[in-house]
């Protein structure tokens, strides 16, 4: 029966092995046509052909199909489809408004019988449902796997259906099923390379990133955004990488980049590797130039490095009312004359997620003008975290003048407090709560905050000192800052040298890996010195060979700073004597086993 009604139509069409439309009328009802079509063999093609006369041969509007035929025959020991359709229109207007478009549609659907490839796309330009574009999907999924087995196995498809399940419909409507086939191939290539490469060496930080211009079909028409394809590996268990560590990563390069609502996916298959995805666009909405996303990929890697925070458990240290007690002698002591400034100690007390806890000791000499304290706290920045736990006299002046000592409690909100790798800034949570103390009741003594203060002032001095690149560096510069031995130099020690030593080490950085690397310099008579090795077991015999030279204190300021998987140790010998120097590099390159550079 099927071969009676196939051979009529291919007799009608006049088949000769090549695609074929016809456009038929019918003469007794006129709004009555009969589209066929043959064309060789091709999965899903006969309803390529229906989706596409049906639909947009009047876009806008679902044609009523009266009868829809297809089938396979084979010619010559070739495979053919044979469809056909009949259609009945509502008006004249219609049918005339049909053969018009029809011209237009026959190209399209005679391109799309020649190649899947272009079937999809010309699908995916006509715009297709939720299930439709998840159907295209999976079949492009499944093609893929079939033509390239050694590089996709099926385990692809249960990350594409995490993906399908996980992105929201609205993610699914302004993308084309290329598109989102993109994004899961692409993260399901990170992620199979990136198992090859901890299989080998698991204690070491892999990343891989991928940048893409991408169109989105919005309701207001098409728009450009950036893809962002990463896929990293965890090396601590309580670590944690999300859309903010990523924007944070980005707008060190991009100011006022910002993303896509609804556009981040993280697939956490296993611990300890994950893959991310995310768009992006600009604050003023043009379009990324080549220049920037340039800069992106040359330098966004070692930002998303930096920014996998490590998650820490609450800190709670109860308060030691002895040491309390203790403190507050120790201040009423300090005030010997009226003159005296009120006396302050500060100590940490706790963290947790969302807050910083200290407790405050002030003792001061309370004047006939002297405010309560509680009313000189009470226009302060954190007056609602600040809590009075106890004021009392523990003491007398010239048997007039009391000394009033007071606890107090403080809160600080963390989020001020967090660097770009969303590690807590006690340092500057801490200057942060002297400086509002300072404002609510004038001049005063951080009894314990001396060196602080000093280390505080000589940081400033460097960051000036190194110009843009404080800035650009502002995480390496603090990191390595605080890094200071002994910590009494990185209060007097002149920020011209710290600044060689410094770039010294963005040099080392930039340098090609080896495992190991050694570099020297001699700058206004003193030794600069920075090595680089990924095996840490030499951290100790340099440091056990520089013993053996029994140098003072103020002699010798050594950094060591663990940047991603490299180790690295910076010296400035603090002695002009050439020969001291001499020996104390050639110890140092005899250590490593590499030719001293002196």
């Amino acid at each position: 029966m099927y071969e009676q009604i196939a051979k009529k139509i291919l007799e009608k069409i006049a088949f000769h092995e090549q695609p074929l439309l016809k456009w038929e009328q019918n003469l007794e009802n006129p709004l009555e046509v009969t589209v066929s079509f043959v064309c060789p063999h091709r999965k899903n093609v006969s309803k390529f052909f229906f989706d596409m006369i049906s639909r947009w041969l009047i876009p806008g509007k679902q044609i009523d199909v009266i009868l829809h035929f297809s089938t396979n025959f084979i010619h010559e020991e070739k495979v053919y489809v044979v469809c056909e359709m009949i259609l009945l229109f509502q008006s004249a207007h219609e049918l005339s408004y049909a053969k018009h478009n029809f011209p237009f549609l026959q190209r399209e659907i005679l391109m799309g019988a020649n190649s899947f490839y272009h079937a999809m796309k010309i699908l995916e330009m006509k715009g297709l449902t939720l299930d439709e574009k998840t159907a295209l999907i999976q079949e492009k999924i499944a093609e893929m796997v079939r033509r390239f087995p050694q590089k996709f196995d099926y385990d692809i498809f249960s990350e594409m259906q995490h993906f399908l399940i996980s992105s929201k419909e609205t993610f699914k409507a302004v993308r084309r099923p290329s598109e989102i086939t993109r994004i899961i191939f692409t993260l399901y290539c990170f992620r199979k390379i990136l198992q090859q490469k901890v299989a080998k060496n698991g204690s070491k930080r892999h990343l891989r990133l991928k940048f893409k211009k991408t169109l989105l079909h919005t309701t207001f028409g098409a728009k450009e955004v950036l893809s962002i394809f990463v896929g990293l590996n965890f090396l601590k268990e309580h670590e944690l990488f999300e859309e903010r560590h990523f924007i944070s990563a980005l707008s060190h390069f991009i100011p006022d980049i910002q993303s896509i609502h609804g556009s981040y996916y993280a697939q956490e298959k296993d611990e300890q590797i994950h893959t991310f995805y995310l768009e992006v666009e600009k604050g003023n909405q043009q379009p990324f130039s080549r220049e920037e996303i340039q800069r992106l990929q040359q330098g966004v890697s070692a930002e998303i490095r930096s920014r996998v925070e490590q998650l820490v458990p609450p800190i709670f240290m109860p308060r030691n009312e002895e040491e309390v007690m203790r403190n507050i002698l120790i201040l009423n002591h300090e005030l010997k004359y009226l003159r005296d400034i009120p006396q302050m100690i500060i100590s940490f007390d706790e963290q947790t997620d969302t807050e910083l806890s200290f407790t405050v000791v002030v003792v001061r000499i309370v004047h006939p003008d002297s405010l309560p304290i509680r009313e000189l706290f009470g226009n302060s920045r954190f007056a609602d975290n600040l809590a009075v736990d106890r004021v009392k006299v523990v003491g007398r002046l010239r048997r007039k003048y009391s000394k009033e000592a007071s606890v107090l409690r403080v809160r600080l909100p963390v989020e001020e407090f967090l660097r770009e790798d969303y590690s807590v800034d006690l340092f500057r949570a801490r200057l942060q709560l002297v400086k509002e103390i300072e404002n609510a009741i004038g001049e005063v003594r951080d009894y314990n905050g001396g060196m602080i203060s000093k280390q505080s002032e000589n940081f400033t001095l460097l960051k000036r000192e190194m110009g843009q690149l404080a800035s650009k560096h502002a995480l390496l510069l603090q990191n390595f800052f605080h890094a200071i031995f002994p910590v009494q130099l990185s209060t007097t020690l002149d920020p011209k040298l710290l600044k060689i030593l410094f770039s010294m080490l963005l040099e080392m950085m930039k340098a090609p890996k080896e495992s190991v690397s050694l570099k020297s310099k001699k700058a206004s008579d003193n030794l600069f010195v920075i090595a680089r090795f990924q095996d840490f077991s030499l951290k100790q015999k340099i440091f056990n060979q520089i013993e053996s030279f029994n140098l003072p204190s103020n002699e010798l300021l050594s950094v060591q700073m663990q940047i991603f998987d490299s180790f690295y140790l910076g010296f400035l010998y603090l002695n002009p004597e050439k020969e001291k120097q001499k020996a104390f590099l050639d110890s140092v390159s005899l250590t490593f086993e590499v030719n001293s550079p002196y």
